[in-house]
């Protein structure tokens, strides 16, 4: 076997490991679709969330309420604090429009939101790439790394045995500085026939960011346009 054939054989291996690596990624986030019940006929997104955020050191209790239109609507109140909002390409933070990088971030924030819902990823502009196993606590899980061209690579961990999101992990940039995310959803909640995001605990650079309690879902076809208009 001369060498130009042994390269077209190590060619030929490369991409056929390629590929099963692809079908295994799919296979497992097919299974965590089914698991789940999302199916994506219901975009618009509303619930309530409580818990506690230590962006700031001591942990400060919060009350909020969440509505999203995915991918490009958003808005976050929380209670005699701040409402932000996003819709399309303009964005608000306590009534001031947002600047450009803010706006971005805010963006990468949604989108890793929205790809936690699994059926976007039937989209051919995702590339989906299984990473192995690992564990997350005392739970088996096998990894999905999630890329777009348009975005930043995000990554999720799912129960080799419900087939459920464990943790997400993410960069993101706070004050400029570019940190590593990780997102871990302790609890579950079934809403009809779907099953969403309980409880959550959030850490950047390993510090512990936030504790969240998330309740009260609701799905429509269509928020009121005045939800994402300037707060």
């Amino acid at each position: 076997m001369n060498r130009f054939t042994l390269a077209l054989v190590a060619l030929a291996l490369v991409v056929v490991s390629t590929r099963g690596e692809d079908a295994d990624a799919r296979k497992i986030v097919d299974a965590a679709l089914k698991a789940t019940g999302a199916n994506g006929k219901m975009p618009a997104v509303s619930w309530k969330g409580k818990g506690k955020f230590y962006g700031m050191g001591d942990g400060i209790d919060y009350t909020g309420t969440w509505s999203t239109h995915m991918p490009d609507k958003f808005r976050m109140e929380i209670e005699n604090a701040f409402v932000i909002v996003v819709n399309g390409d303009k964005g608000w933070f306590g009534g001031e429009e947002m600047g450009k990088d803010q706006l971005a971030e805010q963006k990468e924030s949604m989108y890793a939101s929205w790809v936690l819902g699994l059926h976007p990823l039937s989209d051919k502009a995702f590339t989906l790439k299984a990473i192995g196993e690992d564990k997350v606590g005392d739970k088996a899980v096998v990894g999905v790394k999630v890329s777009h061209k348009d975005r930043r690579d995000v990554s999720r961990f799912f129960d080799k045995d419900s087939h459920l999101v464990v943790k997400i992990e993410q960069m993101v940039k706070e004050m400029g500085n570019e940190m590593k995310q990780e997102t871990v959803i302790n609890e579950w909640a079934k809403v009809g026939d779907v099953k969403v995001p309980g409880k959550m605990t959030i850490k950047r650079d390993g510090k512990l960011y936030v504790e969240g309690e998330m309740s009260d879902y609701q799905a429509t076809e269509k928020h009121p346009e005045k939800t994402f208009e300037k707060p």
